[in-house]
């Protein structure tokens, strides 16, 4: 008997693996970059980080030590192609993880409240081929339960935490790059703070906070809201019949304690598929040829995620058919199995 449950959980996982939303097709590179000098520490721990990881074991510590779930081959997939599979880049890896690459992360705010933990802020999209200009990458929601209830992806979990939630995209803020992943710590109010049910609401309804905010800190919030209550007192829940608009959102806490923090240093992670290091390398051989560079390059994103009018023009048909729902995402990842 016990042979056959464990045969039948695998087939489920196995099956569960298969899970995934469906989005476009990913960006084409415009050329290949040379991977970087990053090696694992010699002591590291087995199973070592590397460049091809597989692990799934987040962490959140301060705004300069964290995971985000990212898809394996940005070459292949799209964040919500990637819901069923995607793997842990960390700042500091280990178990399996792959590094962080080096100028993906533009801006980090680490806020900690009683029940949970979360880190949010801006990337670079073309350090890891996720979109920019007029093709931003709207992104997908990953949490711990998915459409088997064994994760999305499966296996995917934060140290220290019941369950989490993580947004990642380039249509919440039209013209902006943003993540937010939320780590809820405690048994009686995690299912209130980490309700995975508000999936396609994004972020900004979810975790809302100051995404637009340069730098990086550390910071305490006082937030006891379940994401059900609107500030006005009411209740909503995903698929009611009136979707609240934007500027029905709960606004961010009020945060205390803030300590300013370092950028996280670089460490030589450059992963080939990265398309600001591609158009650099591309731009300065076309340079030393007399030639004129970049002129076959998509170009690389700014710190904002995209140059101005171009991302808010990608977005701007967002207000009026998305972000009744939170973002663009969601129209991204009606197909995906999220429950």
């Amino acid at each position: 008997m016990f042979a056959l449950l464990a045969s039948l959980l695998l087939a489920s996982q196995a099956h569960a693996q298969l899970v995934g939303g469906s989005g476009p097709s990913a960006p084409v590179l415009s050329a290949t970059a040379a991977t970087g000098s990053w090696a694992p520490a010699a002591t590291a721990a087995s199973p070592k980080p590397a460049l091809d990881g597989t692990g799934r074991q987040l962490y959140i510590n301060s705004a300069n030590d964290f995971c985000l779930l990212m898809p394996p081959d940005p070459t292949t997939q799209n964040l919500v192609d990637a819901e069923a599979d995607a793997v842990a880049y960390c700042i500091n890896p280990m178990n399996g993880t792959r590094p962080m690459p080096d100028g993906f992360i533009v801006s980090a705010h680490f806020k900690k409240a009683a029940g949970y933990k979360q880190i949010i802020g801006q990337y670079n999209p073309a350090v890891m081929n996720l979109g920019s200009g007029a093709s931003p990458d709207c992104g997908g929601e990953y949490d711990s339960y998915g459409a088997q209830g064994v994760g999305n992806p499966v296996g995917a979990a934060v140290t220290g935490a019941v369950d989490y939630q993580q947004f990642l995209g380039g249509c919440d803020i039209p013209g902006k790059y943003t993540f937010a992943l939320r780590a809820c710590t405690d048994e009686n109010t995690h299912g209130a703070l980490c309700d995975h049910t508000y999936d396609l609401m994004g972020m900004l309804y979810t975790q809302p906070s100051n995404y637009e905010d340069a730098g990086f800190d550390d910071c305490e919030v006082t937030d006891t809201t379940p994401l059900s209550v609107l500030p006005n007192g009411s209740t909503f829940r995903q698929g009611d019949s009136t979707t609240p608009l934007p500027s029905a959102y709960r606004q961010a806490p009020s945060s205390s304690n803030c300590v300013a923090k370092q950028s996280p240093a670089p460490s030589g992670v450059t992963y080939t598929w990265n398309q600001a290091a591609a158009q650099q390398t591309t731009g300065a051989s076309s340079s030393s040829r007399g030639g004129s560079s970049g002129s076959s390059s998509r170009p690389a994103a700014t710190s904002s995620g995209s140059s101005g009018s171009t991302g808010g023009a990608a977005a701007g048909a967002v207000p009026a058919a998305g972000l009744a729902l939170g973002a663009c995402a969601a129209a991204a990842m009606m197909g995906a199995m999220l429950l």
